[in-house]
């Protein structure tokens, strides 16, 4: 019989199932609607949209804030977090400077993630996992992630930049910068989860964010973990992408210096 572990290495991703078992998911809920009420307005509530309208202005406001909800960092530094990435094969968790929360409206497309690696924006050990946390239930309907099973042991995929940001040591890039230079082929494995459930993925696996075609905004977090002990990263000196980026770390498939001279020559001269 295969083990999670196993299983896990094989697929690079995994779905643990009710793992928030001590009200950890009832206090970042709390939580959030306490700031909800205090930027939209006492009406808020993250089961009912209907009881309120979300303005451009207020959704920004709130996006901003919802990474330093203290029931974020709680979930994030648990012990059973790191229990839980320790029985997936890591040494020494730790967290990355990235963990937030997102809120997918209904039938909003401006804002899904095409194909991509978090690997190539969050930079990380080589066996970094994202841990992504559905406030609710999630399936197509509802919008949720799907992935590319056993992506991950191809090591990096081809990108590209499609920004003019300059390429400088400690200039971070983001998902509007740099996206897969190729097509993704293959059939993709859609991810099926509840409230109380977790997906962990590493973040060398290709995935992507579906359509919320429900009534009712979509509520996840995104808890980010790297491993201090993973001898390639600490060769590197622990880069994260909010400190460098991939122009300046080398992953399998990938020559950082060789990468940062083509992109350096592709680049417009001025005179």
């Amino acid at each position: 019989m295969t083990s999670p572990h196993d299983s896990f290495e094989r697929d690079g991703f995994i779905v643990l199932r009710n793992f928030w078992q001590h009200g950890e998911l009832d206090a970042l809920q709390s939580e959030l609607d306490e700031l909800g009420q205090l930027i939209v307005g006492d009406t808020f509530s993250s089961v009912d949209q209907g009881r309120y309208s979300l303005t451009a202005q207020d959704q920004s406001l709130l996006y901003d804030r919802l990474k330093y909800l203290p029931a974020l960092s709680c979930m994030s530094g648990s012990a059973n977090v790191r229990a839980m990435c320790r029985s997936l094969g890591m040494q020494h968790p730790s967290l990355m400077g990235c963990c937030n929360m997102r809120l997918d409206k209904p039938h909003d497309a401006r804002h899904l993630f095409a194909w991509h690696q978090d690997s190539v924006y969050l930079l990380g050990s080589l066996n970094a996992v994202t841990i992504w946390v559905p406030l609710q239930d999630v399936d197509l309907h509802h919008g949720t992630i799907q992935v590319m099973a056993g992506s991950h042991r191809e090591g990096l995929a081809p990108f590209k930049r499609i920004s003019d940001k300059v390429i400088a040591p400690y200039v971070p890039f983001l998902q509007r910068d740099i996206s897969l230079a190729e097509d993704v082929q293959g059939d993709p494995v859609t991810i099926e989860a509840k409230r109380g459930d977790v997906v962990v993925f590493k973040q060398m696996l290709l995935h992507r964010s579906t359509p919320n075609l429900s009534n009712q905004i979509r509520w996840t977090a995104q808890l980010r973990i790297t491993d201090l002990a993973e001898p390639d990263y600490r060769r590197q000196r622990f880069p994260t992408g909010d400190r460098t980026n991939i122009f300046y770390a080398s992953y399998p498939g990938h020559d950082a210096d060789a990468r940062r001279a083509r992109e350096a020559e592709s680049e417009p001269k001025s005179g």
